[in-house]
């Protein structure tokens, strides 16, 4: 090899050492690791406790409940409040709140100084929602009223009658209380007193909650009632206490008459031309739907109109006889106590005597007997008229709400077949 060559591999050889020396890292790796930065937690504070929208530091609640007999003032003087702070106080809440109406029963409770000394507040539960304050300290006498939020949320079911539908479902999961308002919502429409088990309610429903506990009534917002292959749907309409139920139609559900005078009974006698009289034991008319309940269980007005008569008869007992309008009257026997006068006016669902068994009866009852024209006829075989379907400007909301609510509906159904409650 010439010389020239065998210089120019050295120094090529030498300047890549050179290059590793000095430009390669060959040191061992560690990674970036940024500094900890401690959070300054002086600088969030945590919050006081608070009750009834009031700081609690350096305070205690005291809570108890109304005692039956027990009084606003007696309340706030058993605390060491005196009476002239008391009265005081019941003049700043006059347009606020009647001092009056504190119930025996209901939740109340003080806030004081945690070392001693007299209370700052007052405050009573009206219900689980709302609540009143009342400052106890003389330098800002004085009430609010408060509320804990309300969470609303909505819930479907299906039940099928096994037996009392209280109970039916109670046990499906929904709040019990739904056996009641379905027989409000079809008390126009469905005899309760003819409904057999395998009928099946379904109902979509709104409910509230305090603190993960109910509160109040549900609210129905459409239901169906399937029976014998005959199907009857309610969707609810409207807006506060001018909202009603309606079908599928459109039409009201609101019939001129209640299908009932009780609420809760069975039927012991219905409208027959031939009957062995239980008393006088001789075959006879008996024009009226007898409905056996405890004593004491209220009658009902089944319509609106004008008491007509308001007496006693040796067999009808205590009686009420109802004029609703030029074609239709209705009567009521045997009551234990009558609640109304004659020529007073009512409204359907009026409360207008007590279930008895005065005059010729053989237990406690309620003779219901019903007029179209001058002529006694048997209720249950009338087609009676409806109160007013929906407006033909609003059909196309209804429409629209109807079939949602039908969807729930049969959602609910479904969910009913693996045993289990919708929540939409």
């Amino acid at each position: 090899m010439k010389r020239w060559m065998k210089w120019g591999l050295g120094a090529a050889a030498l300047a890549g050492a050179v290059y590793l020396f000095i430009g390669v890292d060959l040191a061992p790796h560690e990674e970036y690791v940024a500094d900890a930065v401690e959070p300054d937690t002086a600088t969030v504070p945590l919050p006081s406790p608070t009750a009834y929208g009031i700081v609690m530091e350096g305070r205690k609640l005291l809570e108890g409940r109304v005692p039956s007999g027990s009084s606003f003032s007696h309340l706030l003087a058993a605390q060491g409040l005196p009476m002239t702070l008391v009265n005081s106080l019941v003049e700043h809440a006059r347009d606020v709140f009647d001092v009056r109406l504190l119930r025996a029963g209901h939740p109340y409770a003080f806030i004081a100084p945690e070392g001693g000394g007299l209370p700052s507040h007052f405050i009573y539960e009206v219900d689980p929602i709302d609540y009143l304050v009342f400052d106890l300290q003389p330098d800002s006498l004085g009430v609010r009223q408060g509320s804990r939020p309300v969470t609303f949320s909505e819930h479907g079911i299906a039940c099928t009658v096994t037996g009392a539908l209280y109970n039916d479902l109670a046990t499906a999961g929904a709040d019990p209380a739904l056996a009641m308002l379905l027989s409000e919502v079809f008390a126009w429409t469905v005899d309760f007193y003819r409904i057999q088990k395998g009928d099946v309610f379904s109902v979509v429903y709104e409910e509230r909650t305090v603190e993960g506990e109910r509160v109040g009534q549900p609210t129905i917002l459409a239901a169906r009632y399937s029976s014998a292959g005959t199907v009857k749907d309610a969707f609810r309409y409207g807006e506060g206490k001018g909202a009603q139920y309606f079908d599928d139609d459109g039409n009201s559900l609101r019939k001129a008459f209640l299908k009932a005078p009780l609420k809760f009974s069975r039927i012991t006698s219905g409208f027959t031309r031939k009957r062995l009289h239980p008393v006088q034991k001789v075959f006879k008319a008996h024009l009226g739907t007898d409905y056996a309940a405890p004593y004491g269980t209220p009658i009902l007005a089944v319509g609106d109109g004008i008491v007509e008569q308001a007496g006693r008869t040796g067999g009808n007992g205590n009686f009420v006889k109802i004029r609703h309008n030029g074609t239709y009257s209705t009567q009521y026997l045997h009551m234990r106590k009558i609640l109304v006068r004659q020529g007073q006016r009512v409204q359907q669902g009026d409360v207008i005597g007590e279930v008895g068994s005065t005059g010729l009866a053989t237990g406690p009852h309620v003779c219901y007997r019903f007029w179209k024209n001058g002529v006694q006829v048997d209720p249950r075989r009338e087609e009676l008229p409806s109160a007013e379907p929906i407006a033909a400007a609003e059909r196309p909301a209804f429409n629209i709400l109807r079939d949602s609510l039908s969807n729930r509906l049969d959602e609910s159904e479904l969910a009913s077949a693996h045993g289990r409650l919708v929540n939409f």
